[in-house]
């Protein structure tokens, strides 16, 4: 019975390993070199920004919906 349900896990994740892989092949996949940028000190009220380049390497159009400042 263990042995059973052991062969049984091991495939499920086999398989789940599998489906992730063809999801890296097809839809949108967005690729920034640069994922952090540090400020330093800043004074309170300057006003700061930065331009993050931002890539999309998938077979779909990428739609970004909502970006977080930090």
């Amino acid at each position: 019975m263990n042995r059973s349900v052991m062969l049984l896990a091991a495939l499920f994740f086999l398989g789940a390993g599998d489906a992730s892989l063809a999801q890296d092949k097809e839809g949108p996949r967005i690729f920034a070199p640069e994922r952090r940028y540090e400020a330093g000190r800043v004074q309170q009220g300057t006003q700061v920004s930065h331009v993050f380049d931002i890539k999309n390497v998938g077979t779909k159009i990428l739609v970004i919906e909502r970006v977080q400042p930090s």
